[in-house]
């Protein structure tokens, strides 16, 4: 029986649009969790930052994706500081680039 190599976990076991989908969400969830703990933010703190309930950070924390939209992800991002830049060069390429916009003195 030969080896089924997949772009990822989810490709396994989920139809490919949805797939897609929780690649992302899974990602974002990553940066969004990495950012709380380098800044050394409890539960609590990051949710009065990022403007939901505990109960939700500990979701996030725990990866709990199924549970997070994209644009609730997005928004927790705006909340950081951080703005998503859309590209599209052609209709068969686009990308996305998240960046951390700069602290206006």
């Amino acid at each position: 029986m030969a080896l089924k190599f997949y772009e990822s976990p989810f490709h396994a076991t989920e139809p490919p649009k949805v797939a897609s989908k929780s690649v992302l969400k899974a990602d974002m969830t990553i940066m969004i969790r990495d950012i709380i703990e380098q800044q050394d933010w409890t539960q609590k703190e990051a949710a009065e930052k990022l403007g939901v309930t505990q109960p939700r950070i500990s979701d996030l924390v725990n990866g709990k994706i199924d549970k997070f939209t994209l644009d609730i992800l997005f928004s927790m991002l705006d909340e950081l500081g951080f703005r998503v830049e859309f590209t599209c060069d052609n209709i068969e390429e686009a990308s996305i680039k998240i960046q951390k916009i700069p602290e206006l003195a």
